[in-house]
């Protein structure tokens, strides 16, 4: 409770600094607007119905991109953590996703897949599930040895590793990477928008872009970072959910 109410404190303080600056000439609002503008450019695109328009695009693909990264890449992660060869075969895949420039693809997701929501949700996709798997096997390759000879020398089944001492063992790994897939998804779905959508946030912060209207951008940016802390927070709040599961007698 204590960190929760500092870290408020101290995003309070930049918004009153950010807007007594403002107000006091320190900077010019054209450029950086201010807070209380921002607060009310949202008001205004709640109550005109634009920015829950927006929202919602937006959502709807981070939500499917999002979610078939997290399914697919921990399970890419499970059997590339339990099975040599598949890992020996996937993994090429895995560091070519990591490293390579897959913004600068969105032009050929647009031709394969046209304009709208399917080329943002391709590429929210393919940014996002890398880390997720890359994480899931990272933790399940470091599972002790010692923790698994010991579960089978009781007699445990392949199931009853994975679900009594390998998910247990590696959790806070994987909830990692689906805290990194959630930044990358976000990057993903803002960028797709701004080159190939007609609605969502990241068409509403080009689209306010282009016409300099610095309040309307900064609006529409602050819901992406908040709906960012909000899902980051509530991984933090299952791993905690969980802890006493991960740390209890199933280890």
């Amino acid at each position: 409770m204590k960190a929760i109410w500092l870290g408020v404190l101290s995003f309070a303080t930049v918004l009153m600094l950010w807007e007594g600056m403002a107000r006091g000439g320190l900077l010019n609002p054209f450029f950086t607007s201010q807070p209380s503008a921002i607060a009310a450019a949202l008001g205004e695109g709640a109550r005109s119905g634009e920015l829950l328009r927006n929202i919602a695009v937006s959502l709807g693909e981070f939500a499917v991109g999002y979610g078939a990264a997290a399914v697919i890449g921990i399970l890419v992660g499970i059997l590339a953590g339990r099975f040599r060869t598949f890992e020996y075969a996937v993994d090429p895949f895995l560091w070519f996703l990591y490293s390579a420039p897959l913004v600068a693809l969105f032009p050929i997701f647009v031709i394969w897949f046209g304009l709208g929501t399917r080329p943002v949700i391709a590429i929210a996709f393919l940014l996002s599930v890398t880390p997720i798997a890359a994480n899931t096997l990272s933790g399940i390759k470091g599972v002790s040895p010692g923790l698994l000879r010991a579960a089978r020398s009781f007699g445990a089944g392949e199931r009853d590793l994975l679900w009594k001492v390998i998910a247990p063992a590696s959790l806070p790994m994987v909830i990692a990477g689906l805290r990194l897939g959630i930044g990358r998804a976000l990057t993903g779905v803002v960028v797709g928008e701004l080159f190939g959508a007609t609605a969502g946030l990241g068409f509403s912060i080009a689209y306010y872009g282009g016409l300099l209207k610095t309040t309307n951008m900064l609006a529409s940016l602050a819901v992406i970072a908040v709906f960012g802390v909000v899902c980051t927070q509530g991984l933090s709040a299952i791993e905690a959910r969980f802890d006493s599961w991960r740390t209890g007698p199933g280890l």
